[in-house]
């Protein structure tokens, strides 16, 4: 090389020294990816996005973990949630009362709609009160309300406090039918069938990824469901609506995977990607199937459209709970 090539040579390599050099772009994923869940193990959310996560190596290429934040109705995992970068590693199962019932309950929230952006939806929630016939002798809603007229009160398990959707509704159902009860907050769905189980609460609300083997058993008995049409569930057959026996109560709820709204959107689109890929996928779908459930593909819109009229049924929800 002659010396004129190499003075050359040497100044260009400076001056990108002096201004910096453009970096190679990242690979996204390039790590593992976490999932925070705001409610506990072995609830329905809880169970589906584990099984979504052991996809991770086969469709997304690296590991995705589910890491269970609990506490304050699902205000602590949104709180450290907003605390993470905005880097499209970490995703939060979400739902709608977050953000269209639990401000009303508890104060200083630190988030808000416009702070996250749905992905796509993981199910909607068919919640159904339940008793455990064996230890109340309550096996239908007539039952319950002869059990409230007779003086008792009635102890009801609930997932969360205040704020969580599934208090908010029993309640309701309580408030409506005017008997005295008392609500014994749980983590998860499943500490809450558990307690049922256990006979230290005469009712309990869930979805069917937690109580349908109990119901299969005969140990537990379905009262009703706040989905207006009622429900059919495999293995149980149809669980009659609240609607349908005279209660002015229903309730469709749904949870989904999201990230910051500021996440690039490139890297949005290969989460979502890699999501309906296990949505996808016979071994999944064979699962959600046993648990008697299906994958609910929303997009976006259909998901924030969902909250926005979630907001307006609780307003009146709301107002007879005060």
């Amino acid at each position: 090389m002659c010396k004129k090539a190499l003075i050359g040579l040497l100044v260009g390599c400076a001056a990108l020294s002096l201004f910096g050099c453009k970096k190679k772009e990242e690979t996204f994923p390039s790590k593992q990816v976490t999932i925070i869940m705001p409610w506990s193990v072995g609830g329905g959310p809880d169970t589906i996005a584990r099984k979504v996560a052991s996809y991770g190596e086969k469709y997304l290429g690296v590991p995705v973990i589910v890491e269970n934040h609990t506490g304050g109705s699902g205000t602590v995992a949104m709180s450290d949630f907003m605390a993470k970068d905005s880097d499209g590693y970490t995703m939060i199962v979400s739902n709608g009362p977050l953000f269209s019932l639990t401000p009303n309950f508890i104060q200083g929230t630190n988030y808000k709609l416009e702070d996250i952006s749905p992905l796509i939806g993981m199910r909607q929630v068919e919640f159904v009160v339940l008793s455990n016939p064996k230890n109340s002798g309550i096996s239908t809603l007539e039952d319950l309300k002869e059990y409230g007229k007779s003086g008792k009160t009635v102890k009801y398990a609930t997932t969360g406090g205040p704020g969580n959707d599934s208090f908010t509704m029993i309640s309701l159902l309580f408030e409506k039918l005017g008997i005295p009860a008392e609500a014994v907050p749980f983590d998860g769905g499943q500490e809450a069938i558990n307690a049922l189980a256990g006979g230290h609460v005469d009712i309990a609300i869930g979805s069917p990824p937690v109580y349908r083997e109990y119901v299969k058993s005969g140990e537990f008995a379905c009262l009703g469901t706040f989905i207006p049409e009622g429900i059919d569930v495999e293995g149980i057959g149809n669980i009659p609506s609240f609607k349908s026996q005279g209660i002015d109560a229903e309730f469709v709820g749904m949870d989904y995977f999201a990230v910051r709204s500021d996440v690039d959107e490139a890297k949005k689109q290969i989460l979502i990607d890699y999501i309906k890929k296990v949505y996808a996928d016979p071994e999944f779908q064979a699962f959600m199937e046993d648990m008697g459930m299906k994958a609910w593909e929303a997009d976006e819109k259909e998901i924030i459209d969902e909250i926005n009229k979630q907001t307006e049924d609780m307003k009146q929800y709301i107002e007879l709970l005060k």
